[in-house]
C-alpha cells in the first residue's frame, strides 16, 4: 500500500488534538496548573510532531509572551488603592434572578457541606481549564488556519488587556469574599476542597488579584472560541457553546463569580471579536488591488 505525503497529516492532525487533550486531563488529574508559561511547551511537542514547529515559533511565541505580560499586569489591580465594589455585582444579579442570589440558590440546592460530590469536582474541572480550553482550541484553529488563528490570539489579547483596565480601575469581589465582608450570606469557596492545583514558578511569583472578577474572563474566553469555531467550522461549531454553558455554571456555582460578571465577560468577547475582525476586514480591503490601474498598483499592494 502506497501512502501519500499528505496520509500521515490527516492521520497525525487528530492524534496531536488528542494528545494535548490527553496532557491536560492527566495535569488536572494530578493537581498540576495547567497554565500557559508551560503549557505552551505542550503544544509545541505537538507541533513538531506535524513538522511545523518553525511556523509555531512564529504565531504562539509572541502571542504567549504578551499573554504572559498581561498576567503579571493583572496582578497590579488588587492593589491600586481604589475601593473594592461590593455590593454593585450583588444589586445587578437581584434584580436579574428577581431577587434571588444565582450563587446562594446553587449552593442551597446542589453543594453537601463536608463532603466533595462529583458535581463539586466537575465544576471545578470546567473552572481549571480556564488557560487549557482556549490554547487548545487556539491550537486547532493554529493547524487548520494560520490567519484565523492570529485574528483569534489578537482578540484574545486585546479583551484580555481591556479587561484589565476594568480591573484596575473597577476592582469587584467574587462572591465567596463579599460573604466574608458581610455582604452576602455564607458562599462556600468551593474549589479549596476539590481538586488541589500546584502552580509553576512563574504563577508563584505573581501577585494574587481577588477583586478581578467584572469581566469573567472565565466565561469570555469560551465564547470567543466559540465565535471563531462559528467561523470556521459553521454551524458544526455550535457544541463549542454547551462548553460555554457549563463554564458559566460552575463559575456561578463555585462562588468564584456572579451572573453579572460572566454576562459582562460574554458581552466583551463579542465586542472584541467583532473589533478584531472589523478592523481584519478593512486591512484586508484596503491591500486588494484594483486590476483597472494595472501592475503598478499590483506592485504597491
Amino acid at each position: 500500500m502506497r501512502f501519500t505525503a499528505s496520509r500521515p497529516r490527516t492521520f497525525m492532525v487528530p492524534a496531536v488534538v488528542v494528545y494535548v487533550v490527553t496532557i491536560t486531563a492527566f495535569s488536572i488529574w494530578r493537581g498540576i496548573s495547567v497554565s500557559p508559561d508551560y503549557f505552551v511547551i505542550v503544544l509545541l511537542l505537538g507541533a513538531i510532531a506535524l513538522g511545523r514547529w518553525k511556523d509555531f515559533l512564529v504565531d504562539w511565541f509572541p502571542f504567549v509572551a504578551l499573554f504572559l505580560g498581561y498576567e503579571i499586569l493583572r496582578g497590579l489591580a488588587g492593589s491600586s488603592g481604589i475601593d473594592v465594589h461590593y455590593s454593585g455585582p450583588i444589586n445587578v444579579d437581584n434584580f436579574i434572578s428577581l431577587g434571588h442570589q444565582p450563587t446562594i440558590w446553587l449552593q442551597d440546592h446542589l453543594y453537601h457541606k463536608g463532603s466533595v460530590s462529583p458535581l463539586d469536582v466537575i465544576a471545578t474541572i470546567f473552572y481549571f481549564c480556564h488557560f487549557a480550553y482556549p490554547l487548545t482550541l487556539g491550537f486547532i484553529f493554529w493547524i487548520k488556519d494560520r490567519v484565523l488563528f492570529r485574528r483569534f490570539a489578537a482578540a484574545l489579547l486585546a479583551m484580555s488587556f481591556t479587561a484589565f483596565v476594568f480591573f484596575l480601575l473597577v476592582p469587584v469581589a467574587p462572591p465567596w469574599l463579599a460573604a466574608q465582608q458581610g455582604y452576602l450570606p455564607h458562599v462556600e469557596k468551593i474549589i479549596s476542597h476539590t481538586l488541589p492545583s500546584g502552580t509553576t514558578w512563574f504563577y508563584q511569583n505573581l501577585n494574587p488579584n481577588p477583586v478581578a472578577a467584572v469581566p469573567s474572563l472565565h466565561a469570555a474566553f469560551p465564547v470567543l472560541g466559540l465565535l471563531y469555531g462559528v467561523r470556521l467550522w459553521g454551524r458544526r461549531a455550535w457544541p463549542l457553546a454547551l462548553w460555554c454553558v457549563a463554564v458559566c455554571f460552575s463559575i456561578v456555582y463555585l462562588g468564584e463569580h456572579y451572573l453579572a460578571d460572566a454576562l459582562a465577560g460574554i458581552l466583551f468577547a463579542w465586542a472584541s471579536y467583532f473589533v478584531v475582525e472589523s478592523v481584519y476586514g478593512r486591512l484586508r480591503k484596503a491591500g486588494k488591488a484594483n486590476p483597472s490601474l494595472g501592475p503598478v498598483e499590483l506592485v504597491d499592494g
